[in-house]
């Protein structure tokens, strides 16, 4: 009888020890992921009223974040290129002005365009984009998207 429950006790304290030793990793593992920006996106109010051919889209945080950089691609081209054309690529300017939601290619408040002359590249309909948002050196966010019809 006293053997059996030493050798209870033996597998139960194995198995907490196990337990704590997951649970550790676990802790460990999440404590050092990059923390991400959610980002949401919704056909503007304005375009829905006036019923433009191409709809202006927007794109929301649920907080506000001081913003370094907005920067949309061609799904496709982030695929096969490490360094993709950027369709809309800002920067913060100097200090970034916290950002709640903006506009495709809409002036935003504390930042410019990465090259001074570039305009924002119209978006097509049928073609899937992802948008990259970076605020400061911790924060990131990505958002696969598609134009609304």
């Amino acid at each position: 009888m006293m053997s059996s429950l030493m050798v209870m006790n033996k597998r139960t304290v194995l198995l907490i020890c196990v337990a704590l030793v997951l649970a550790g990793a676990r802790f460990f593992m999440d404590s050092h992921k990059r923390p991400n920006i959610q980002i949401f996106m919704e056909k503007s109010r304005r375009s829905i009223m006036k019923g433009s051919d191409t709809p202006a889209i927007v794109f929301h945080f649920p907080t506000n974040y001081p913003v370094t950089s907005i920067e949309v691609v061609d799904a496709e081209d982030a695929r096969t290129n490490k360094y993709p054309h950027a369709l809309w690529h800002l920067v913060a300017s100097d200090k970034p002005v916290p950002t709640k939601s903006f506009a495709y290619g809409a002036n935003i408040k504390g930042m410019n365009p990465e090259i001074a002359t570039a305009e924002p590249e119209p978006l097509e309909l049928d073609t899937q984009y992802v948008l990259l948002v970076e605020a400061g050196k911790n924060l990131k966010g990505k958002l696969p998207f598609q134009l609304p019809y």
